[in-house]
């Protein structure tokens, strides 16, 4: 998911969830990661995972479009998993499990909250050295996703990764050889890395000339709404928290 597509869907939006003050919000990854600290089963964990996924589609956000982005540390954290099987496919599930929760919750929190808003507590309370390093790490991280995926198509139209001369592209398109992919991956991640920082810096110095001096602040004025979204965020996190810590005591496993 690209930088300007968390940033419009963050700012564009109106629906409750939207609307709900970004302290309230933080309801959303609280629940995720203590569903996920707490449960042993996979039951508490897909629960959890439908029931957010339910609240993204009644905020109107891209339902699809999170579940892809919930699938994407799957590979990694099943490394982790399989190394961890022990004849039992429930370990698995719920290792896998509770990356895909985590990943859903703080995906909400950054989708339906702008980055001031965001980061407007956390560089109150934080050291100003902290609060410019965490101002400036969520921005570089989807700076560089946003490198990586440039680079992507730039291999795309060279060619792709193929063995032979590419015919089907009006230019000439060699294509790369997967010998040299490991190579050429080295310089992908380097550069792009190298042109992060490079874009943090520049991020740095335009908020500088912008007047900023350690502190965000909210992009507007939080009122009163009718729609209580702070009881109905926490109260649906402590039930599924407590859900999970219920199941956990009573030592259900419905996979195993």
């Amino acid at each position: 998911m690209r930088l300007p597509s968390v940033d419009y869907l963050a700012t564009s939006g109106s629906s409750w969830l939207h609307r709900a003050s970004a302290a309230d919000k933080v309801a959303m990854p609280v629940a995720g990661f203590g569903v996920a600290a707490v449960s042993s089963s996979p039951l508490p964990l897909f629960t959890g995972y439908v029931v957010l996924m339910a609240v993204a589609w009644s905020a109107s956000l891209p339902v699809a479009r999170i579940a892809l982005a919930t699938i994407l540390p799957v590979p990694m954290v099943g490394l982790y998993a399989f190394s961890h099987w022990q004849g039992e496919w429930s370990v698995v599930a719920v290792i896998l499990a509770k990356g895909m929760v985590t990943v859903e919750a703080s995906l909400l929190l950054m989708l339906t909250t702008p980055a001031p808003d965001l980061l407007a507590g956390p560089t109150r309370w934080l050291p100003a050295i902290l609060g410019n390093t965490l101002v400036l790490t969520y921005r570089a991280v989807f700076t560089l996703w946003d490198r990586l995926a440039s680079v992507r198509r730039a291999i795309q139209v060279r060619g792709g990764i193929r063995h032979r001369r590419g015919s089907d592209f009006p230019w000439d398109a060699s294509g790369t050889r997967m010998i040299r992919l490991p190579q050429i991956g080295g310089m992908i991640v380097g550069m792009a890395v190298i042109r992060a920082i490079d874009l943090s810096n520049t991020y740095e110095d335009a908020l500088r000339l912008r007047g900023y001096r350690g502190r965000m602040h909210p992009t507007r004025r939080e009122a009163t709404r009718r729609f209580p979204a702070g009881a109905v965020l926490w109260c649906g996190c402590a039930l599924m928290v407590g859900t999970a810590v219920g199941i956990r005591l009573l030592g259900w496993n419905v996979a195993g």
